[in-house]
């Protein structure tokens, strides 16, 4: 995979399972069992309909700021986000200066990105967009800024798949406990 391609490939993922929906956010009730993940580590695997790629994350996350680091064995790549409220920055280990830059969501959108790190946080602390509608407890599908999103969180499995239907698109991350 050329490293352009790599590049845009890593964002698009990064983001589709991370652009921020103007919709309240709804808090769903959880039982004893479901967690409130705000560090861990895991992976991220993303399948388009050309690719699949997978990256190892490290997550350190509230619900106003955090960061996160996706590594692409293969090519030693790394891409770090942290972000701050509305405000979203970048690094990567391949760029020429490796210093973090500011991210404009209407930007990505053009993309494909469907949601910032801010609203994954969101719902890895059990807060789902209330434009997206419960199938179950585990399930949920609706509009994101105009995308058909499907959201299946299962937290006894430790797996969060979000599945962008208007895009042919799926990043399914596997938390390690």
């Amino acid at each position: 995979m050329s490293k352009v391609s790599f590049t845009f490939a890593s964002l698009a993922l990064l983001f589709l399972i991370t652009a921020c929906t103007h919709k309240p956010m709804i808090q769903h009730t959880s039982s004893p069992q479901d967690k409130i993940w705000q560090r861990f580590d895991g992976k991220l695997l993303v399948i388009e309909p050309t690719r699949r790629w997978q990256v190892l994350i490290h997550w350190e996350a509230d619900l106003t700021q955090g960061k996160t680091r996706l590594t692409h064995i293969a090519t030693s790549r790394i891409i770090e986000l942290k972000w701050n409220h509305k405000h979203t920055y970048i690094r990567d280990n391949q760029t020429q200066h490796g210093q973090w830059r500011e991210i404009n969501h209407d930007v990505l959108m053009q993309y494909g990105i469907v949601l910032p790190p801010q609203m994954l946080s969101k719902i890895l602390h059990n807060q789902i967009p209330s434009s997206l509608q419960t199938k179950d407890h585990e399930m949920w599908q609706g509009k994101l800024y105009g995308n058909s999103i499907r959201l299946s969180w299962k937290h006894n499995r430790h797996q969060l798949i979000i599945t962008d239907i208007s895009h042919g698109r799926t990043a399914i991350l596997r938390i390690q406990p």
